[in-house]
């Protein structure tokens, strides 16, 4: 495993990520190093969790792994970030952002599961076929996500993955939840 530490706006996060996976440039980064230090600065997705923040996302950390799966080449991309969340009131724990996935996938088009990590976190994972037009054509892939949930700092830290063929989506759920289970996240200033 490798190490991937770093501290930016209000956040630090440490994550360990698989030795196979290799790092790639995220925002601002130029070779995707896998070492401690800021290695995020721009921006991967709208950070939009339910929680009424709509601020973006940095990437910490983004990275790739293929290898041999059934006489072809499996690849996942991976994302790992964090951004703020602060549950809904009266809400506590994974089951408010479980029901807020659930019902921006209704009847069966996601598979939506809550899990607690090693340290405790509460934390769901989502998995999913999507098909979306890009190019003028349909493009289906396999996407997973593993989003863990830190109170204290009001964060949330997330592991995405993307496989361009669905047949490798339980890798990248594994993978995914893998990592995010040795994830941790703390205030910047409690950090320091």
């Amino acid at each position: 495993m490798s190490g991937v530490s770093v501290t930016r706006d209000v956040f630090s996060m440490t994550v360990s990520v698989p030795d196979d996976l290799v790092g790639m440039p995220t925002d601002g980064d130029t070779d995707g190093d896998t070492g401690s230090g800021d290695t995020g600065s721009g921006d991967t997705g709208s950070g939009d969790t339910g929680s009424g923040d709509t601020g973006r996302e940095w990437a910490a950390w983004l990275g790739m792994t293929c290898g041999p799966v059934d006489g072809r080449s499996a690849l996942v991309l991976v994302s790992v970030t964090v951004t703020a969340y602060t549950p809904p009131p009266g809400a506590s724990g994974a089951a408010a952002l479980a029901a807020l996935l659930r019902a921006q996938h209704p009847e069966g088009s996601a598979l939506v599961e809550e899990f607690t990590t090693a340290s405790g976190s509460p934390a769901v994972s989502i998995r999913r076929v999507a098909t979306k037009r890009a190019g003028g054509r349909d493009v289906t892939t396999g996407q997973a996500q593993a989003l863990v949930i830190y109170p204290g700092p009001g964060a949330l830290g997330v592991v995405s993955g993307i496989c361009p063929d669905p047949a490798d989506l339980e890798r990248a759920a594994a993978l995914v939840t893998g990592i995010a289970a040795g994830m941790t996240v703390t205030g910047a200033s409690a950090a320091a």
